[in-house]
């Protein structure tokens, strides 16, 4: 009994040296805004940033063990070296699944989220006013009010010009400034109403041609508006994971979100990456991008600052595929329940003050 004891003592001192010891080796993968560092650098001069990264200094700082940073260009990769005991654990925006959790230990959830919808310009929902307002802006263009200016002048005038030589019926004052400013509220009035008066001949063609001329333009307004809301109605019809059946949906092809819209039905257009969604987007080739929220957010945020005056990407509110991140570990490794503790620790606020967690939250993780 006395040598069991010893030997649990020396167990978990040499596991306790270990952890104080050990340099870790941590593996991560290029994921906005979980792990983002330049690709293009050299590894010895990579300096990555991100929730992960704190979240993971964090930890080790607890533990007492230093970093070695091991990189990856893809979650299967990633999950594949953690299997393999290639790296001590892997963190970075890796779902726990239950396929994975066969090959590997997962810690408890280091982020609760969900998967979330991109959209376009098209395909966001505006108000009826808004659309109204953009349509009218897009026909009172300089040219445009040129062009009417030139028309109502003409209009006046010649208005003005023929009642002036009509000895029976004239109804603009003679006096150029007097009569000039009457025809002009007569050629804004009989644009939309017939209020016209009395006249024969030439003058009576005039008031009819100009009216009918106002009908024409309210007509085009009015069937550009319409025109406007009903593609509105259409194209902005995505509202949530249940608008996505027959549209164009793109996913990355090798992350979770793809995998769980082929499970319900829906066979994504697959693209590389997100920036590849995003450009299919942008280009009206596709009209939503299902991933994982936090993500989406994140990178419509940095492309929205960026292109100000240009197309705004959108994320949905609507949260469907509730999900959780973890950090991997290879089978049976030592490291899980300590982390697990870390990480509980890290969610505890305390002296009222907000926990390391909600911190990286903030920083991080921007509102869609």
């Amino acid at each position: 009994m006395q040598h069991f004891v010893l030997l649990l003592t020396l167990l978990f001192g040499y596991l306790g040296n270990a952890l104080a010891n050990d340099t870790m080796k941590v593996g991560i993968k290029p994921s906005e805004p979980w792990v983002m560092y330049d690709s293009n650098l050299p590894e010895v001069e990579r300096q990555p940033v991100g929730f992960s990264i704190d979240l993971w200094q964090a930890i080790a700082k607890e533990l007492g063990v230093k970093t070695q940073w091991v990189y990856h260009d893809s979650t299967k990769k990633l999950v594949k070296s953690v299997a393999k005991e290639q790296v001590d654990v892997g963190i970075s925006a890796i779902t726990i699944l239950s396929h994975r959790e066969k090959k590997l230990d997962f810690s408890n959830s280091m982020y609760e989220l969900g998967l979330q919808i991109m959209v376009a310009p098209a395909n966001q929902n505006s108000n009826p006013l808004s659309i109204l307002a953009s349509e009218l802006g897009k026909l009172v263009s300089l040219k445009n009010m040129l062009w009417f200016a030139l028309m109502l002048i003409i209009t006046v005038h010649l208005r003005w010009w023929v009642d002036r030589y009509d000895e029976e019926n004239h109804f603009f004052s003679r006096r150029y400034s007097e009569g000039i400013q009457a025809a002009f509220w007569w050629g804004l009035t009989m644009l939309i109403t017939w209020e016209t008066p009395k006249s024969r001949g030439i003058a009576r063609v005039i008031d009819l041609s100009w009216h009918l001329i106002g009908l024409i333009a309210l007509s085009i307004v009015t069937a550009v508006v319409t025109a406007a809301l009903t593609s509105q109605a259409v194209k902005g019809s995505i509202q949530s994971e249940k608008d996505l059946f027959g549209k164009r949906v793109a996913a990355v092809t090798t992350d979770a979100p793809r995998y769980y819209l082929q499970k319900i039905g829906i066979n994504p257009i697959q693209v590389d990456n997100l920036q590849q969604g995003m450009e299919l987007l942008l280009t009206n080739k596709a009209d939503a991008l299902v991933h994982d929220g936090p993500r989406l957010s994140y990178l419509a945020d940095q492309y929205n600052r960026q292109n100000e005056n240009d197309k705004s990407l959108a994320v949905l509110p609507a949260l469907f595929n509730h999900q959780n991140y973890g950090l991997a570990f290879p089978t049976d490794s030592p490291y899980v329940e300590k982390v697990n503790q870390v990480l509980l620790q890290l969610r505890e606020a305390h002296d009222s003050d907000v926990s390391i967690h909600q911190r990286l939250r903030e920083k991080w993780v921007p509102n869609p």
